[in-house]
């Protein structure tokens, strides 16, 4: 009807012929619409160098290219060297590779520590290491990770730094000795993140109840 809005079919997933060059694909990615360069960065031919400065903005894409794992025999620190907010995009994929946060637990850059440090792939062994790194600021964000076990949150109830102890302090699921311990932090921002977390499990308890089928 004329006036009204026409729905269009969601467009298709852009995909490029599998046989194009190193050289076409450069060529194609200057000045390409973002459907494009994300397609370029999935292609198997695309250069390295290439792969590089798509990382920024196609991260899943660059990881999930078929040929990364080839294109690393020749060129081992492919992905390691590039900027750090490349990096820091690369290790905010859920499917970041094993290698590439090996690289950042032992990265110069705190930031990008700290970010290894709250990815969900980490290993039991790499967490248990990581607890006791120098800065506060990755202890942190292992602090905050949701399957910590009891005996790391015990550790990091008595961390040096408050702001590590905060993190603790915010958990939902502190053993009752934890928990007592931090009432009486030296803190009162520990203290009185304590006390905030608990009143929000204590109403969420309330609302779970409430939310009880009756019988």
């Amino acid at each position: 009807m004329a006036g009204e809005a026409e729905h269009s079919s969601p467009p298709a997933v852009l995909t490029l012929a599998p046989g194009a060059t190193a050289a076409e694909l450069e060529r194609l990615a200057q000045g390409a619409p973002p459907e494009l360069r994300a397609a370029i960065a999935a292609h198997p031919n695309t250069p390295p160098a290439l792969l590089e400065d798509l990382a920024a903005t196609f991260p899943a894409q660059v990881l999930a290219n078929p040929a990364l794992p080839l294109l690393r025999l020749a060129h081992p620190r492919l992905l390691l060297d590039v900027p750090l907010h490349t990096l820091l995009r690369l290790l905010s994929q859920p499917d970041a590779p094993a290698w590439l946060l090996r690289h950042a637990l032992i990265a110069s850059a705190i930031e990008i520590q700290a970010a290894a440090a709250a990815h969900p792939a980490l290993t039991a062994h790499q967490i248990d290491q990581m607890v006791g790194h120098p800065a506060w600021q990755v202890r942190a964000r292992i602090a905050a990770r949701p399957e910590l076990p009891p005996a790391l949150i015990a550790r990091l109830a008595s961390d040096a730094d408050y702001g590590v102890r905060m993190y603790i302090a915010a958990r939902t699921d502190l053993p009752p000795v934890v928990a007592q311990q931090l009432a009486a932090d030296p803190s009162v921002f520990v203290r009185q993140v304590l006390v905030r977390a608990q009143q929000s499990g204590l109403a969420a308890f309330v609302l779970g109840l409430c939310l009880l089928p009756w019988s």
